[in-house]
């Protein structure tokens, strides 16, 4: 990708965020990519909570349940089985189950929405991109 000053502030944010979110890129990578310094992009990482939202992607109640379903059967397949162990975690696999809406159920929705926006009109979807991310900043710091 080609470094441009053409780019505004706001352009350079959201593209530094899609990057650290979507690809494995270091730092370094990334703020030469978008042609902003190192510590821009850590203020940037910093004061946006980019770790959480990027940790939030990958902490899903699917992951967790599959996880959950592993313990349960490591607890089953013991010689003696803890039926109170088991009862916890059967009850906290269908809490989990429960369809509420996480914030990684949303980020991930507004990443594939996102996505699909960007081929239909590219500015509007920089547009929204950047609302989509004061939402999630809402949503995590408290309704």
């Amino acid at each position: 990708m080609a470094k441009t000053n053409k780019r505004s502030n706001e352009d350079k944010k959201a593209l530094a965020l899609e990057l650290f979110l979507e690809t494995d890129k270091s730092q370094k990578e990334i703020a030469d990519i978008v042609d902003i310094t190192e510590k821009t992009l850590s203020v940037w990482k910093q004061s946006g909570a980019w770790d959480m939202i990027k940790q939030a992607q990958t902490i899903t109640p699917k992951n967790i349940i599959t996880n959950l379903y592993e313990k349960a059967y490591e607890l089953s397949c013991a010689e003696k089985i803890d039926a109170d162990k088991l009862i916890k975690l059967a009850n906290t696999i269908e809490k989990l189950q429960n369809k509420k809406v996480t914030i990684s159920h949303i980020i991930n929705v507004f990443k594939d929405f996102t996505s699909w926006a960007f081929s239909e009109n590219a500015e509007l979807a920089k547009q929204i991109n950047l609302l989509q991310k004061k939402y999630v900043d809402y949503k995590i710091n408290g309704e």
